[in-house]
C-alpha cells in the first residue's frame, strides 16, 4: 500500500521544489532579502541580458533535473511504471 501511496507525494515534492525556486523572485523582492530572485529583478531592471539568461537557464535546468529525479523515483517505487 505504501508504494502506491508514495507516488502522489513524489509528484508533489518535485512540483514544490520548482515552485520554491520560482517563488524566490517574489519573496526576495517583498522582504528585501539577497538571493537569486533579487539578482534577477535587478538584472531585468538594468536590462542585463546575460545575467537574466543565465538565471533563467539555471532555473530551467533545476526544473528539468527535478522532473528527471521524480521520473526515476517513479520507477524505483512502482516497478509497473517501467513496463508501461
Amino acid at each position: 500500500m505504501l508504494r502506491h501511496a508514495v507516488l502522489p507525494a513524489v509528484t508533489l515534492s518535485g512540483w514544490a521544489l520548482g515552485a520554491t525556486i520560482s517563488g524566490a523572485v517574489v519573496v526576495e523582492s517583498i522582504f528585501n532579502r539577497p538571493g537569486i530572485g533579487r539578482v534577477l529583478v535587478t538584472a531585468v531592471g538594468s536590462q542585463d541580458i546575460p545575467v537574466v539568461t543565465g538565471i533563467v537557464v539555471l532555473i530551467a535546468a533545476v526544473y528539468v533535473v527535478t522532473n528527471l529525479l521524480v521520473d526515476v523515483l517513479y520507477t524505483v517505487v512502482d516497478p509497473r511504471v517501467r513496463i508501461a
